[in-house]
């Protein structure tokens, strides 16, 4: 069973101060209290046995600052308003589990949410600055918009909070994450026709490029392998891959820079067909063929085919895809790293030495 840490409702143990001041005055005097009193008094100032009332729930704390059970049902009861106001919510997770959402992930999402805000503080007046200019952008006051957010079934300190976060979060994205990241045209080209033109049959045509070594051309094989590997070495450590096959390649096009230009399926060994296919856009492959006829490495350099018009359509949306990813998986880099540092308890959870006493 999960262990919690409860607030109990306080329970008078002492005498009231009436009748403390009362009890030491007599005795000050010499004079004692009637036996037949005494019963009485200790019933009046006798503990009341009642159950603990549990007034909230601690669920975790975050570099000192608590995580209540409150917060949690906030979270749930606020679930609408977040998808609104959240830069970071919308499309995670957790967002597509709803309100009925575990404890867990609403745990974890608000231990996130105060690293943020511990790194990022946003003061009240910056929030009621921003909330000035929504209400300005929607020609409301301030009364207004607390009746809009209560007819909706949401509490103003709700939002006042949301948006803090919100802040914080675009702060976050401004100063740390924007700067990371980046979407190329190959990268947009390479996810449709990795994925939303994977199953079509339109024939397609590969811009190549190629860096060849002929074993015949050396004193033995294995020399001739040691010359594809250095040559894949230099691309792999960023040397540009035409300024290594001018150098390396004993192939016609080694002046080109190795470019082969445009390919037809047709045109292509199985082999080499085959090869292509497994790249991306800008990527080369591994050391491919045999120290009995050649050895070669293979760049793409771009793809097309009869799809390229409903690619165009789509490339603004595929950019934005991509871009939402890379945002998620570059913030969740950044708080992996915050979290490495910071003092996160979750209640209920075993320390590492508790469990091996165990």
């Amino acid at each position: 069973m999960r262990a919690t840490a409860q607030v109990q409702a306080p329970r008078p143990t002492f005498l009231s101060p009436y009748f403390r001041v009362a009890y030491s005055g007599l005795a000050a005097l010499g004079l004692t209290l009637p036996n037949a009193l005494l019963p009485a008094i200790a019933a009046v100032s006798a503990p009341i046995a009642s159950s603990p009332v549990v007034l909230d729930r601690l669920e975790a704390t975050v570099n000192g600052a608590l995580l209540l059970r409150t917060d949690l049902e906030s979270f749930r009861k606020s679930w609408g308003l977040r998808q609104q106001l959240d830069p970071l919510f919308s499309g995670t997770p957790l967002s597509r589990l709803g309100p009925s959402a575990g404890d867990a992930p609403i745990t974890q999402y608000l231990v996130d949410e105060r690293l943020i805000l511990n790194l990022f503080p946003v003061t009240d007046s910056e929030v009621d600055t921003e909330i000035n200019t929504i209400q300005s952008n929607n020609r409301m006051d301030r009364k207004t918009l607390q009746s809009a957010l209560m007819e909706q079934g949401f509490k103003f300190a709700d939002y006042f909070e949301l948006i803090r976060a919100g802040i914080a979060k675009r702060n976050l994205i401004d100063r740390e994450i924007r700067t990371k990241v980046s979407i190329s045209d190959d990268d947009v080209k390479n996810q449709f026709y990795n994925q939303f033109a994977k199953a079509s049959q339109a024939p397609r045509s590969f811009h190549v490029k190629i860096i060849t070594v002929t074993p015949s051309n050396y004193k033995s094989g294995s020399a001739a392998r040691e010359v594809i590997e250095r040559a894949k070495s230099q691309v792999t450590g960023g040397e540009s891959f035409e300024e290594v096959a001018k150098s390396m390649s004993d192939d016609s096009s080694a002046t080109n820079g190795g470019d082969l230009g445009v390919l037809t399926e047709d045109q292509m060994s199985p082999a080499i067909r085959d090869a292509l296919k497994k790249l991306r856009i800008g990527e080369t492959s591994g050391v491919l063929g045999d120290q009995k006829s050649r050895l070669f490495l293979l760049k793409l350099v771009d793809i097309a085919s009869s799809e390229t018009e409903r690619y165009k359509q789509m490339k603004e949306e595929i950019r934005n895809q991509l871009a939402a990813s890379e945002y998620q998986r570059q913030i969740q880099l950044w708080l992996d790293r915050q979290r490495q540092t910071a003092s996160i308890h979750l209640h209920g959870e075993k320390s590492e030495k508790e469990g091996a006493r165990q």
